[in-house]
């Protein structure tokens, strides 16, 4: 009995050397001598069923010669300690599935300094199949890796360094059962992970994660920044993320996202906006996973800066739900879904923005959509310019467009948005523009423009989406165009108080927008606040040669309301002279304007002025030249004496470097001078003239 005492200790005394020197060649065995394990202590404790290492490290052999096998990483692993309790002795001679209470390893470095294998997951086997042949599983109550620091490099442009991580895994049943269990992830029950201090660099960007937490059915980023390299860099920070009723399981044995929801919290973009359109989720995802599932997508309180482009807009506190998301090839095409999702609800705060910059600034209160509802609305939209009309036209070298707006709504009643998304193109019910505020100013001491102008019928085919609005609405508008005659200091004002109208059939799209269906509108406004006017409008949108009908009426009114603006642009006003009413109507195209004017009117004066010292005056020639126009050329009264009314000729030609609005002004003022009895040659030459 002693001596089988005796014999038992000297047994358990050589167990530990034994077990550490098999522990070494088998590591170098497996690797076929590629890597080198070496275990700076060991001991174990039968009685207790556990076994302890310390300053563990497995390495590249150093006494490798010839070339690296392809299935395996260079490496080096070290680890601190490392603890196993719960070991059966009689369990691991038995085989079958052996059971430990725990596996626990601490201060673990881990390096792999040359990447992996392209094929490492693809071809290496299971770690089940590379546990010893009398093993046919192992089953841990608890894996737990405690302050792991790695690094992982693939040669310059690509490196992933982790300064610590710590990882809890539960149940572990590492065995084909447990590979093929669909409620497992990676063998375990249940996993819990800590991750702090992450650096990736690759494929030209570089990123930086402050924490990840992962528990049960929850992940949370803290502070992510990512960073692209080029000229024109991409900045992106995302101070939090949440993500909540995760089934990763899911994700692993069915290639399936799927959670309750994720939200992105203080989101910052600042970059250049996309180039290209960006390739479709559902063939992004495609190497990884088949098909993504989540009930609620939120976004709060992000912020996009764009830093080049034409508009270079600033987004601040977006605020975006979408709910029922699934991102796979077939959702894409569902009508039922906008953009993955079933319904998407949206705000933003202040929008900026920047239009053939320098010259005006854009900025909004904010947006509003629903998809569900099939609304989308803008918020106190303003246009300003930058310089004053003549300085603008200064640093353009010509004439320009001067614009200013004001616009406390703008919005998309029945918009398509299922459409919009698929097809880029914009099908909306009703667009309402409400109590919009517009100056158009202008100054004609710069030369003409070089370019056609952009407010003509056919700019709708330069738009670069298929647009179809079904009526158009704009509500109590008022129009100021203020104007600098060259000959003139002085500048003139004409407004239009009150505008309020509809068009119908808004649409660039052929299908709809043909010469049988063309845009028609209507619109009431009061000129310089006092006359009534009321027109219609019908234009094919896509005629190739222009071709366009407009026609109105004009209530009672002072001529003398027209003063402001043509005694500082033409050099005469009405002295005196009463309008009870005027009707016109007028075809165009890309060449002229022609019609007809009816203006009944009493007591027809002009007087002639004369620009000096900064006013409008009048002198012994000018006194001269007014009374023989009034004698020789205008008619006083409309019907004549004879009770005759005597129309006028509209009749104008076209420049299409000015907007159509413009057409349409002098045609309507050649038609009221050959009306009033300003020969029609004449006429027309006076509603032409730069001044």
């Amino acid at each position: 009995m002693l001596a089988l005492g005796l014999v038992l200790a000297v047994a358990l005394a050589q167990l530990d050397p034994w077990l550490r020197r098999e522990l070494e060649q088998q590591a170098s065995r497996q690797s076929h001598g590629a890597y080198e394990l070496r275990i700076g202590a060991l001991r174990t404790q039968l009685w207790r069923r556990s076994l302890e290492m310390s300053q563990v490290q497995l390495r590249d052999n150093p006494q490798w010669r010839g070339p690296w096998p392809a299935a395996l990483p260079h490496l080096g692993l070290a680890v601190g300690t490392v603890r196993l309790s719960g070991l059966g002795v009689l369990a691991l001679l038995r085989g079958g599935e052996v059971p430990l209470d725990s596996l626990t390893l601490n201060d673990v470095g881990l390096s792999l300094p040359a990447g992996l294998p392209a094929d490492f997951f693809t071809k290496s086997p299971p770690l089940y199949r590379q546990l010893p042949r009398r093993v046919a599983g192992l089953r841990l109550g608890l894996l737990a890796l405690r302050r792991v620091r790695a690094r992982y490099a693939d040669g310059p442009a690509t490196l992933v360094a982790i300064t610590r991580a710590d990882l809890l895994a539960h149940d572990v049943l590492l065995s084909a059962a447990g590979a093929a269990d669909t409620t497992r992830t990676a063998y375990a029950a249940s996993l819990a992970s800590q991750v702090r201090g992450v650096a990736v660099r690759a494929r030209g960007c570089v990123g930086q994660l402050a924490q990840a937490q992962f528990a049960g059915s929850r992940l949370g980023l803290d502070s992510l920044r990512v960073l692209t390299a080029g000229a024109a860099p991409t900045h992106i920070w995302l101070p939090r993320l949440r993500l909540a009723g995760w089934h990763p399981a899911a994700a692993q044995h069915q290639r399936r996202f799927r959670a309750d929801s994720l939200t992105l919290d203080k989101l910052l973009v600042q970059g250049p906006p996309p180039t290209a359109p960006a390739q479709p989720l559902p063939a992004l995802l495609a190497p990884y996973l088949r098909r993504v599932d989540l009930a609620s997508l939120r976004v709060r309180h992000a912020e996009i800066q764009t830093t080049s482009g034409a508009l270079r807009p600033i987004i601040q506190n977006i605020n975006l739900e979408g709910r029922q998301l699934e991102i796979s090839a077939a959702a894409a095409r569902d009508p039922h879904r906008v953009a993955y999702a079933r319904a998407w609800l949206a705000s933003t705060g202040r929008i900026r923005a920047e239009y053939d910059a320098p010259f005006f600034h854009l900025a909004a209160a904010g947006l509003r959509l629903d998809t569900r509802r099939q609304t989308a609305s803008l918020l106190g939209l303003a246009i300003q310019p930058t310089f004053s009309a003549a300085e603008q036209d200064r640093r353009k070298g010509e004439q320009s467009v001067h614009l200013a707006v004001r616009l406390p709504a703008l919005r998309l009643l029945g918009l398509d948005f299922g459409q919009l998304a698929r097809r880029g193109e914009l099908l909306a019910r009703t667009l309402v523009a409400e109590r919009p505020t517009i100056e158009i100013a202008s100054d004609g001491r710069a030369p003409l423009p070089s370019r056609p102008s952009i407010f003509t019928p056919l700019a709708v085919r330069k738009v670069p989406l298929l647009v179809s609005v079904q009526q158009v609405r704009v509500v109590q508008a008022n129009v100021s165009l203020p104007y600098r005659s060259p000959r003139s200091p002085i500048v003139g004002h004409i407004t239009l108080a009150g505008l309020s109208g509809s068009l119908h059939n808004l649409s660039n799209d052929p299908r709809r927008m043909t010469a049988a269906h063309p845009l028609t509108g209507q619109a009431t406004a009061r000129l310089q606040g006092q006359c009534p006017l009321a027109l219609q409008l019908r234009i094919p949108l896509l005629d190739p040669l222009g071709r366009h009908q407009v026609s109105g009426t004009f209530g009672a009114a002072p001529f003398a309301i027209l003063n402001p603006m043509i005694g500082p642009t033409r050099l005469f006003e009405f002295s005196s002279g009463q309008l009870h009413t005027m009707r016109f109507a007028l075809r165009a195209d890309l060449q002229q304007a022609d019609g007809t004017m009816w203006a009944e009117y009493s007591g027809l004066k002009l007087k002639l002025l004369k620009s000096k010292d900064g006013g409008l005056k009048t002198n012994l020639l000018t006194k001269i030249e007014t009374g023989a126009a009034n004698a020789l050329f205008i008619r006083n009264n409309n019907p004549r004496a004879d009770g005759r009314l005597a129309p006028g000729r509209l009749r104008s030609r076209r420049d299409l470097r000015f907007a159509v609005f413009v057409l349409w002004r002098q045609a309507l003022v050649s038609g009221l001078l050959n009306s009033a009895g300003v020969p029609q040659p004449l006429a027309q030459k006076l509603s032409e003239g730069k001044n």
